[in-house]
């Protein structure tokens, strides 16, 4: 390989490890039905911004269009490690919410009175991560969306490379 085809080549390299690097820490999917619109799907751990990781291609592409979307992580959610993990979560968000109101086990009284999003919020988190799967943002702020990734890339080159 000639001399200017490498130092190319790593120049190329570096320029993508740091956007990688910043892709993999801050930006999520989402499969969107319609830009704008709600996906009308119910979110089982409450009301909020659903989005997967980079990794989970395939879950966001079931919801529709995929999108990335950067701000759309938490800043300090709760970490689970599975899907039954964060089950067991929301069942003793509902049981203690119950005991507080001296009120038997119920997901009915629960629903009726409060939700997953609320009282995780309560208890300092505005989210729920399930590692690998997907997460929820209980106060998504200044969300932004992208539909291909050279729009992505180029608002890391042109926004934040920038400053």
């Amino acid at each position: 390989m000639s001399y200017i085809f490498v130092k190319l080549l790593n120049f190329v390299n570096e320029s993508n490890s740091g956007y990688n690097t910043w892709k993999r820490n801050n930006v999520t999917l989402r499969g969107i039905k319609e830009m704008g619109k709600e996906n009308n799907v119910y979110g089982s751990f409450g009301k909020g911004l659903y989005t997967v990781p980079l990794s989970n291609k395939a879950m966001a592409k079931q919801y529709g269009e995929i999108y990335y979307l950067v701000n759309a992580k938490p800043k300090n959610p709760k970490v689970v490690q599975y899907l039954n993990d964060a089950e067991i979560l929301k069942q003793r968000l509902i049981a203690n919410f119950c005991e507080e109101n001296n009120v038997n086990y119920s997901l009915k009284y629960f629903e009726e009175h409060t939700s997953m999003d609320k009282e995780m919020l309560k208890i300092g988190y505005d989210g729920l991560v399930i590692k690998g799967r997907e997460m929820v943002n209980y106060k998504p702020e200044n969300v932004l969306y992208f539909k291909t990734e050279n729009q992505l890339k180029n608002y890391y080159e042109t926004v934040l490379q920038s400053k």
